[in-house]
């Protein structure tokens, strides 16, 4: 019998950290080559946007007093005990129109904060909305999503069935490499993979 009165994830949004987005983390992003430059993560934002403003709820002012997204966070610290933050959303600039993103990764305890380790295979960060309001930020690493027991089956193979997908369809591309992102929605089982 499951008890509805816990929470339960509403809604899951994964990206795979590649070299560059780790340099972001770690404020080091200057790299061009290897996706440095602004230290956020980046999302199509005509894929994105719909579902990131299911977590990032609340509308201020940023820059210029251009509209940002903001949430708050909840994540683990290297301790293991829960932090909680905010987090950034912002629109496209005019030099990168077609991405949204996640800003000032670097600076935030629950992203740059916590680096991932770099010994369990390729990393993702991971947010996800539950039911009771929260949104809560992981890493999850390749190792652990094919272990049975660490990550829930709707998880695990929404990701690494998008690590198939943009795997296969990366082998017969030349130069620009397609990311592993994508999204599940536990609702109603709505699910995207950058790469299909």
């Amino acid at each position: 019998m499951n008890d509805t009165s816990k929470p339960h994830a509403l809604l899951l949004v994964y990206k795979e950290l590649g070299p560059g987005d780790l340099l972001k983390l770690q404020a080091l992003s200057n790299v061009t080559q290897s996706g440095g430059g602004a230290r956020d993560l980046r999302l199509p934002w005509r894929t994105f946007r719909p579902v990131m403003e299911r977590i990032f709820t609340h509308t201020r002012a940023g820059r210029g007093g251009k509209p940002i997204r903001v949430a708050k966070v909840t994540y683990k610290n290297d301790g293991g005990k829960l932090g909680e933050t905010e987090l950034e959303y912002w629109y496209p600039t005019e030099a990168r129109p077609a991405e949204d993103r996640v800003a000032r990764v670097h600076a935030s305890p629950a992203l740059g904060g916590r680096l991932p380790r770099d010994d369990k295979g390729r990393v993702f960060v991971l947010f996800i909305k539950w039911s009771d309001g929260d949104v809560r930020c992981y890493y999850a690493y390749e190792d652990d999503l094919r272990k049975p027991s660490v990550w829930g089956p709707e998880v695990r193979d929404a990701i690494l069935g998008c690590v198939d997908d943009t795997d296969f369809k990366n082998a017969s591309r030349e130069g620009n490499k397609l990311s592993v992102q994508g999204y599940y929605d536990f609702t109603d089982g709505t699910k995207f993979c950058h790469a299909e």
